[in-house]
């Protein structure tokens, strides 16, 4: 839980209008939790390395040491502008490569609690690829906030489906909640079998059989029994709990309910599964309209 709290909190700018979110809930979370900030822009790495023409490679790194000092410049500047932020306040880093790639080793060389990012639209091959927020969701260690322009009214919506990959969720919501004095919903989802399986369960010989009404009653007295727990223990003021797809109806509560966040715990997938279909945590910051913290 230190390091949740206590951690440096990476701020992430590419320098445009979508880090604005970024750098104002980065610093103001940094700053609720008592923890240093810093802020990061990676520049592309097209002026490194020329195999046929070694000769290039001199005035390549002079090229790129007056990039990455124009871009320190051009982050301070920013930082100023939005925030009115003293360079005192706060580290500049930059750095050059592949943004998601730098994003997750310098979260990891920190021991950074959270890593701040501007949820801008996706654009080209990032509809299929997803764009840099999504990846580092997908291959860092460390929780992250997508970061979106709307208010900040303290009313957030907490997902969670009991597991122990949700937990680290509603922790860090019930952190929020005592120090930044957040108002926090808790909703559970109940993904129930849908009928198509139990045909083809029958074309493999399974005996599988959809749940009882009876069953399906008692899973919803446990859930709201466990909600009930929950909230008490980490001060959250309502509990929700739903049957239907949980990336649909995450995103469907958190418009209706018109909340600032989502929160969610995140294990992560692996192998396949992570490459081809990704997370639910990916497919709620693909839709979502808000802010989504997804917390390891």
């Amino acid at each position: 839980m230190n390091n949740v709290t206590n951690g440096p909190v990476i701020i992430a700018t590419d320098l445009t209008e979508h880090a604005v979110p970024a750098l104002i809930r980065g610093r103001a979370h940094a700053e609720a939790v008592g923890a240093p900030w810093l802020v990061c822009h990676v520049v592309p790495d097209g002026v490194r390395h020329h195999p046929l023409a070694p000769q290039r490679d001199e005035n390549d790194v002079a090229l790129a040491s007056d990039l990455m000092k124009k871009a320190a410049e051009l982050v301070t500047e920013q930082v100023r502008s939005v925030l009115g932020a003293s360079p005192d306040d706060y580290r500049v880093v930059v750095e050059v490569g592949r943004p998601e790639d730098e994003l997750v080793r310098i979260a990891e060389t920190e021991g950074t609690s959270l890593v701040v990012l501007g949820g801008r639209p996706r654009q080209g091959l990032e509809r299929i690829l997803g764009h840099v927020a999504e990846r580092v969701v997908r291959y860092g260690h460390t929780s992250v906030l997508v970061a979106r322009p709307g208010p900040h009214d303290g009313n957030v919506l907490v997902a969670t489906d009991f597991t122990e990959g949700s937990m680290p969720g509603i922790r860090f919501a019930g952190m929020l909640v005592a120090k930044a004095g957040v108002k926090a919903t808790l909703l559970h989802v109940m993904q129930l079998p849908a009928a198509p399986l139990a045909s083809i369960a029958a074309a493999f010989g399974s005996p599988w059989m959809a749940p009882s009404r009876a069953t399906i009653d008692q899973l919803e007295g446990l859930g709201t029994r466990m909600l009930d727990d929950l909230a008490k223990q980490y001060g959250f003021v309502h509990v929700e709990q739903v049957e239907g797809n949980p990336v649909e109806v995450i995103l469907a509560r958190a418009a209706a309910l018109g909340a600032e966040m989502i929160v969610m715990g995140s294990r992560g997938n692996t192998g396949l599964t992570r490459l081809l279909l990704g997370s639910t945590a990916e497919k709620v910051i693909r839709g979502a309209e808000t802010s989504v913290l997804v917390v390891r």
